[in-house]
């Protein structure tokens, strides 16, 4: 049995994830939780506000699709970003009704 690349430690949830790995795309526990492990700072990041299951979908895609946990994580920053320039309603009804 090859030794984990580095020791992280999950939360419930988080072996939740593994453990969805495991029941429902035959993941062997040990390469669950390392793709847990390669995805932690996409997980973390989202929050943990999804059943696990769905989060255990998105790792499987993810890791079957090749896409990099770095590439994903970019894309959150990206979308972050522009939610920081949004300038939201409220400025846009303000407008509207200044033209008005």
């Amino acid at each position: 049995m090859k030794m984990p690349k580095t020791r992280v430690r999950l939360s419930l949830y988080e072996r939740g994830i593994a453990e969805s790995l495991v029941s429902q795309y035959g993941y062997t526990p040990y390469e669950a939780r390392e793709l847990v492990v390669d995805y932690i700072a996409i997980v973390r990041k989202l929050g943990g506000y999804e059943q696990c299951v769905h989060y255990a979908e998105l790792l499987h895609r993810a890791r079957e699709s090749g896409y990099a946990p770095s590439a994903w994580l970019q894309r959150i920053i990206e979308i972050e970003g522009g939610e920081a320039r949004d300038r939201g309603i409220g400025a846009e009804q303000q407008e509207y009704l200044q033209s008005r």
